[in-house]
């Protein structure tokens, strides 16, 4: 599937605070949350384990399609940009989905998708991963954009343009973005002088531009329609990548320089080649700068080593949402669980107990019980006239930890 890669294990290594800055937290981590008797185990998600379970067994691809590939009955999942925090966002769109889904399940007298914690930490890695693909994007759009930017008077594609800088239809064939974006930034260096001789100012790239652009220079060598190229990206790498390359000015979770911005969590990078391009094009001549008032060469990317470099900062993204048992309580009131499922998640006639017993919940285990008793619940709130309650993405620490706290004596 050319949305997978063979290796495992696509993101999420995180540099972690309390020990040495080289460990780094295993990819798709879901952090469990024990009573301090027992250690706590991880859920690790494997997103082509996932893809498996999306279009095998559990049949989401007869509705939703990835990247072009599956059903049309329901929303396309491939390029959505997840909220902050990751996980939280993709347990609220699967929640707050759910009545429709249901629906149409029942309509259709589709036996119903059952998954087990780790089935669901496989599915919502792939989700993941496919917020990371690039969305095609239009070569006609894109012609204009090589000509406004000044593509043009240097460049040819296909013939047509300037003779002064080398053809650029080879470069991303088949809309290779990672090979787009490593030829422009590995180049940024000597085209300083020509840009500036000619433009006068360095041309910066916004919105869709850069799919685009892409799209235009890959149109006469593309190699099949609406297909995303097979971009692979190891976050373990991209940390190696990370400190051989970028540490020297950037930081993370406070490790590293501080001459360039800080690329923790907090920092709003983008997941997809493409645009990640844009970002690292427009901040190429301020990069090539501090790199030379220190005295060391332009920095130079080889084959996988910027896709590996952003699974790595994407990965800082997905992490297990912290939150507050406390605020999870007013939560728990406010979205109406507490109607069934008592004040205190105590239970009442209408609802069973939520308080965890034994191993404490996660957001995987969360949502893997919504998810088994979902269907059941919207039921009843159709039969009480109750509005199904909407969530937002910091709620899902906020009721896990509030779910997570002992239950009152009997």
């Amino acid at each position: 599937m050319a949305l997978l890669t063979g290796r495992k294990q696509l993101f999420f290594w995180l540099p972690v605070a309390l020990v040495a800055v080289t460990l780094v937290i295993a990819i798709f981590v879901q952090v469990r949350r024990l009573p301090s008797t027992r250690r706590a185990p991880y859920i690790v998600g494997d997103p082509e384990k996932g893809a498996a379970l999306f279009y095998g067994d559990k049949q989401c691809g007869i509705c939703h399609s990835v990247g072009g590939s599956g059903g049309r009955t329901a929303p396309e999942l491939s390029g959505s940009r997840p909220g902050t925090p990751a996980m939280g966002w993709l347990a609220t769109a699967l929640w707050n989905h759910g009545p429709y889904m249901w629906r149409q399940i029942r309509g259709e007298s589709k036996p119903y998708p059952e998954l087990n914690s780790q089935e669901m930490a496989d599915i919502l890695a792939f989700l993941y991963q496919a917020s990371s693909i690039d969305r095609p994007g239009d070569a006609r759009v894109g012609q204009e954009v090589f000509n406004d930017k000044g593509c043009s008077r240097c460049h040819s594609v296909g013939g047509i343009g300037g003779k002064a800088a080398p053809e650029l239809s080879a470069v991303a064939t088949g809309g290779d973005s990672n090979a787009w974006c490593r030829a422009m930034l590995n180049h940024a260096g000597s085209m300083m002088a020509p840009i500036a001789s000619t433009l006068g100012q360095w041309p910066r790239f916004s919105g869709n531009e850069m799919n685009d652009l892409i799209a235009y220079v890959s149109a006469r060598r593309f190699r099949a329609a609406n297909t995303t190229p097979d971009v692979r990206g190891d976050a373990q790498q991209g940390w190696s990548v990370f400190q051989s390359r970028c540490i020297q000015c950037h930081a993370v979770r406070g490790r590293g320089g501080s001459v360039g911005p800080e690329l923790g969590p907090e920092e709003d990078l983008p997941l997809t080649m493409a645009q990640f391009s844009s970002v690292m094009w427009n901040h190429a001549p301020a990069m090539l700068r501090a790199a030379g008032e220190r005295g060391n060469p332009p920095t130079q990317f080889q084959g996988q080593e910027l896709a590996d470099l952003l699974a790595f900062l994407a990965s800082l993204r997905y992490f297990e949402p912290a939150g507050s048992a406390l605020v999870g309580r007013r939560v728990f009131a406010e979205r109406g669980c507490a109607t069934c499922h008592g004040q205190m998640a105590e239970g009442t006639n209408l609802g069973p107990g939520l308080k965890a017993e034994g191993d404490a919940y996660t957001t995987v285990t969360f949502v893997t019980a919504l998810w088994r008793h979902g269907p059941r619940m919207n039921q009843r709130a159709e039969e009480l006239g109750t509005p199904w309650p909407t969530l937002e993405a910091n709620d899902i620490g906020d009721l896990v930890s509030f779910l997570n706290t002992p239950a009152s004596p009997k």
